[in-house]
């Protein structure tokens, strides 16, 4: 008989680190936030990229004071879901007990009561997430947005799961530039003409923003929910100092763009779920910008398009990115028109146009003319060509990023004032106000 050897087989597990972390958890109370900041606050700014480094500094100063950068002990943080209750925790612990219980005695009881526990248990899951997203439906009946958000969430629970590694990110860097760079070569290079000299009375014309003061600041920070990961704070630590950070974020707004924040952190996203991950077409570039520029472009963008209402700027049939528009007007207006047609017994086509990247292809230089064809000139027209020049972005899949790229075109993604610049720049010449 041969001998019998038990081999104990090493496995090693290759765990990508994370990188280190602030844990903003901690700080929690607001007093910790107005006692530090308002410590050696930044100098007044004389122009706005001197004045970003510095705010820039000032905040991540009392970023290492109030939350120091830690490195994580594990390779992933428990994160508790929203639906999952004290009461599924408490149930999951007795589940867990009478495994360990099972296994250990293996008794004639054992098994059925084990069983009964799982059933009782995934029974409370089932029981936890109706609960949850009938509540979630009901407060969001109103919400299209948030709507959609929460059918996405149900239908396709795992659609973001993308594996990071350095090689995906370089890859699919090189793509969405290659992609961009192909269609923009596509374009007819010769220079728009010079645009129409504007006659219009100076109340018509835009030259310049309004002085924007503090409550305003304010009011644009606690709307803002969303950041960059090079942040030096998180968003939800931005609100809680508002009333510290709003005076020196509206001294920079006043001046103009700084070029430190017009780098853009490009998070890729399958556009369907279980989507090969080898084909780089089936990801969709989603822009992360900081957010003190969110802050100044949510501002601008409400000055914008004050203006371009008051003055009938826009395409009256353009419904995409316009307030109290949306794909239900859009059907509405094209429904009662095939119908009127259809009354006086005519025969109605209808031509569909689909866009490729159509915000990363915007030519900056048509944008413009077409803007000082709107009558928007002189400062105002300045700080937009400021926002569209130098913008950077890299890919970015935690802990992996790319190298940064310059942008040749198009307007920023996750920005506020894209879609309204994107709406000046589809419109028909003859329908600008000149």
């Amino acid at each position: 008989m041969s001998n019998l050897y038990l081999v104990k087989k090493n496995t090693e597990h290759h765990r990508t680190p994370l990188p280190p972390h602030r844990r903003w958890g901690k700080v929690t109370i607001e007093e910790q936030l107005t006692s530090t900041l308002p410590k050696n606050p930044p100098p007044d700014p004389t122009d706005p990229d001197s004045a970003a480094i510095n705010l820039q500094q000032w905040i991540l100063n009392c970023a290492n004071i109030l939350a120091p950068l830690k490195r994580p002990t594990v390779n992933q943080e428990n994160k508790k879901t929203a639906w999952f209750t004290d009461e599924l925790i408490t149930s999951k612990r007795n589940c867990q007990k009478l495994k360990k219980k099972w296994i250990l005695e293996h008794t004639p009881n054992s098994l059925p009561t084990l069983k009964e526990a799982n059933r009782e248990h995934h029974q409370l899951i089932r029981l936890a997430k109706r609960s949850h997203f009938t509540e979630r439906l009901n407060n969001n009946a109103h919400d299209c947005k948030e709507l959609f958000c929460i059918v996405k969430e149900l239908s396709n629970p795992n659609v973001n799961d993308v594996p990071p590694s350095q090689k995906l990110c370089d890859d699919l860097s090189t793509f969405f530039y290659q992609k961009i760079a192909a269609i923009h070569d596509s374009f007819n290079t010769s220079p728009p003409p010079d645009p129409t000299p504007n006659n219009s009375s100076h109340a018509d014309r835009l030259t310049t923003w309004t002085h924007v003061d503090v409550a305003e600041t304010l009011k644009t920070m606690n709307s803002i929910h969303s950041g960059s990961p090079s942040d030096p704070f998180p968003h939800h630590v931005f609100n809680k100092a508002d009333v510290t950070i709003a005076p020196q974020l509206c001294k920079i707004i006043n001046l103009s763009f700084p070029d430190s924040w017009k780098h853009a952190e490009i998070q890729p996203l399958l556009k369907k779920p279980k989507a090969d991950l080898n084909d780089l077409k089936n990801f969709r570039p989603i822009s992360l910008l900081p957010f003190p520029a969110k802050v100044i472009e949510k501002i601008v963008n409400a000055h914008l398009t004050h203006y371009l209402e008051d003055n009938s700027t826009l395409d009256p049939s353009q419904s995409g990115f316009r307030r109290n528009h949306s794909t239900e007007t859009v059907l509405l207006a094209a429904t009662d028109d095939i119908r009127q047609q259809m009354d006086k017994g005519e025969t109605s086509a209808l031509i569909l146009l689909d866009l490729s990247a159509a915000f990363d292809t915007v030519c900056h230089r048509t944008l413009l003319t077409r803007l000082h064809e709107a009558a928007i000139q002189d400062k105002a027209l300045n700080w937009i060509s400021s926002f569209l020049s130098g913008r950077t972005r890299r890919v970015r899949l935690s802990p992996f990023r790319s190298e940064a790229t310059n942008l040749i075109c198009g307007v920023p993604q996750g920005s506020s004032l894209s879609p309204t610049l994107f709406n000046v720049y589809m419109a028909p010449r003859a329908q600008l106000a000149c």
